[in-house]
């Protein structure tokens, strides 16, 4: 997926969600909002699934890379 792909709006509503998800429990008429946003279009699942591998992969860099990063 190339990153003109990441600036759609799926792309942009499916982190969204991930980070709603991450920040805190999701009450019953928000996850049926979920579940409906992703059964509206089979893009949305996509993009979810893509957000979430991203979300999880992050984990997995150390902070000291991140630092590194963040001074150059």
């Amino acid at each position: 997926m190339s990153h003109s792909d990441r600036d759609d709006s799926p792309w942009k509503v499916a982190w969204e969600w991930i980070i709603r998800e991450h920040e805190q429990e999701l009450d019953d008429a928000a996850r049926a909002e979920l579940v409906a946003w992703l059964k509206a279009d089979p893009s949305h699942l996509a993009h979810y699934e893509d957000a979430a591998r991203i979300w999880l992969a992050s984990a997995l860099i150390p902070a000291e890379d991140l630092e590194k990063d963040d001074e150059s």
